[in-house]
């Protein structure tokens, strides 16, 4: 009788210890990322500018212009979304240099459109004339290693500095640059020699005092001295709808448009 005591004691202890283990759980499926694409159209009734890249190491060097009327050009393609992906279908593909971060020659090579390499041109779309003035990626001697690209689309004139790394922009540069609306800058570089210490992307700038600055090649260190000098930055995600009457009454204003854009 005793045993039987026992061995009931033991069975309902084995019973409690069962009740009390964890079932294994099924393993999670893997959580797939949703991909955030550029948009392949223009319904905004304002030029639209969009970052493009994929990259994470370089995501604000790559932008889609497209004119009010539809027609798209691209400037500085790098890590592009592939074509079965969204559909971009440009009318012109520019450069302003061949460093890997500035050019997708792979993308590039799959349309059959205008295309510049940062040499100097001076052509028309439907909507865009666009032209390119020598500059130099570093240093002060101006050839085709770097060339500002100027776009010009229902009333606003857009420029892209590219790497520029000179001192200073000369008479005729300027001169050719005009009046701009909307420049795209770099402000750290090290292969233009160009860092926050040496402020020579700021000197730049201020030479062509666009009314608003897109910053490309940049660091958080910058940002603080952005405020200082132009005032209380203004983000956009992924995408910016423009016409004259939205740009700012005060020149030299930072926009920066974010890049959040997942490829598969």
């Amino acid at each position: 009788m005793k045993k039987a005591s026992l061995l009931l004691v033991l069975i309902l202890s084995l019973i409690a210890a069962g009740c009390g283990m964890k079932k294994a759980e099924a393993p999670k499926a893997a959580v797939k990322a949703v991909p955030v694409l550029p948009l392949a159209t223009n319904a905004s009734g304002k030029v639209q500018i969009q970052t493009v890249s994929g990259s994470e190491t370089y995501p604000f060097n790559s932008y889609v212009i497209t004119s009010i009327e539809g027609e798209t050009v691209i400037v500085d393609p790098t890590s592009m979304p592939a074509r079965s992906v969204v559909e971009l279908n440009p009318v012109l593909i520019a450069s302003t240099h061949g460093h890997p971060d500035h050019v997708d020659t792979p993308w590039t090579a799959t349309y059959d459109c205008k295309k510049i390499s940062y040499f100097q041109t001076d052509l028309k779309t439907r909507d865009f004339h666009v032209y390119s003035i020598l500059s130099s990626h570093s240093g002060n001697t101006l050839g085709n290693t770097n060339v500002i690209m100027v776009f010009e689309v229902n009333g606003l004139r857009i420029a892209h500095m590219g790497d520029i790394g000179q001192d200073s922009l000369t008479k005729d540069q300027l001169k050719a640059l005009g009046k701009i609306d909307i420049a795209f800058m770099q402000f750290e570089n090290s292969y233009s020699t160009m860092t926050l210490a040496n402020a020579k992307g700021f000197k730049l700038i201020e030479q062509l005092a666009p009314t608003v600055i897109i910053p490309t090649h940049y660091s958080a260190a910058d940002l603080p001295e952005f405020e200082k000098r132009y005032g209380k930055i203004t983000d956009f995600t992924n995408v910016l709808a423009v016409s004259r009457a939205d740009l700012p009454a005060k020149p030299m204003t930072v926009w920066r448009i974010l890049n959040t854009h997942k490829y598969p």
